[in-house]
């Protein structure tokens, strides 16, 4: 399959993820089967999963990874795979069986690349991987001077982050994986990620995103800023006697702008979500069973 690269800027965060969000969907419809992708945790994805979560897609045949995570409960706030779970996961009908959290451990790089392997029929390669790109040019958890994520034969490798990121113990796809993957799109947003960005265009192989050559699409989608909305002043405001009401919203119309009850119930699915996979093995991947849920 030969390389096709892409390259799109946006005048807003919103038209980015429309856009990425649209390219994941073409891909998913247009392959029958199990479709397999990787998200990445960050800032930038945060608009993209709200706009997949709201797709009318054959969610049953997607089977998510990610392309990388902290060594942390899934549970915590740091946890890429717990945001994405709030964001998107507990939003759509998906059996649980499809969704791959890295499981902490000794050896949970190695026990997550046998889930990977075992899902792709042995050969590692994933149908599509979103990737956020960081001020220093890294991409998934592949740093700069990255060792053996960088040049690592093995699907999926473990990292450790520069001594100034708080969790630095992390689980990332190899370069080798995200490159054998049929799609690839990185998104990259604001000023501060500009000249960065303009080096992974330029395939600069002193950074981790410059080496991106996936075997299909390589997107790169960058936003350099937001377009500042416009402010209606409103007039003094009255509580007196004559001071007007606000108008009253009849049932029909708080049952289509949501209830208090409905953000509780949405939280409840998501802590449920995450306490079942805080509370599976760490060590070994749980076995595949169709009859799961």
């Amino acid at each position: 399959m030969r390389q096709r690269r892409f390259v799109r800027r946006f005048r807003t965060g919103a038209a980015m993820a429309d856009f990425a969000a649209g390219l994941f969907r073409k891909a998913l419809l247009g392959k029958p089967g199990k479709f397999t992708a990787a998200l990445s945790g960050g800032k930038t994805p945060a608009r993209l999963l709200k706009k997949l979560s709201g797709l009318p897609l054959p969610w049953a045949r997607a089977v998510f990874f990610m392309a990388d995570e902290r060594l942390v409960p899934a549970s915590s706030p740091e946890s890429n795979f717990g945001a994405a779970s709030a964001r998107f996961f507990s939003k759509i009908e998906i059996p649980r069986r499809n969704l791959h959290p890295v499981k902490r451990g000794p050896d949970a790089a190695r026990a997550y690349g046998r889930e990977l392997l075992k899902e792709t029929g042995g050969t590692g390669r994933l149908d599509f991987i979103f990737l956020g790109l960081g001020t220093d040019g890294h991409t998934a958890s592949i740093f700069p001077g990255g060792g053996e994520p960088e040049r690592g034969e093995g699907p999926v490798c473990a990292a450790l982050a520069p001594r100034d990121v708080k969790t630095r113990r992390r689980v990332t796809l190899s370069l080798k994986t995200i490159n054998s993957s049929a799609c690839v799109v990185l998104m990259a947003a604001g000023p501060g990620k500009k000249e960065i960005f303009r080096k992974a265009l330029l395939r600069d192989k002193k950074i981790p995103a410059g080496l991106l050559n996936p075997r299909g699409e390589l997107h790169l989608l960058y936003r350099e800023r937001e377009r500042t909305p416009c402010r209606i002043q409103s007039s003094p405001r009255s509580d007196g006697p004559g001071a007007p009401q606000p108008p009253q919203r009849n049932q029909g119309e708080q049952a289509r702008r949501g209830q208090p009850g409905d953000e509780r119930r949405q939280q409840f699915r998501v802590a449920c979500l995450l306490r079942h996979y805080d509370h599976r093995p760490e060590e070994e991947p749980q076995p595949y069973r169709d009859s799961e849920t």
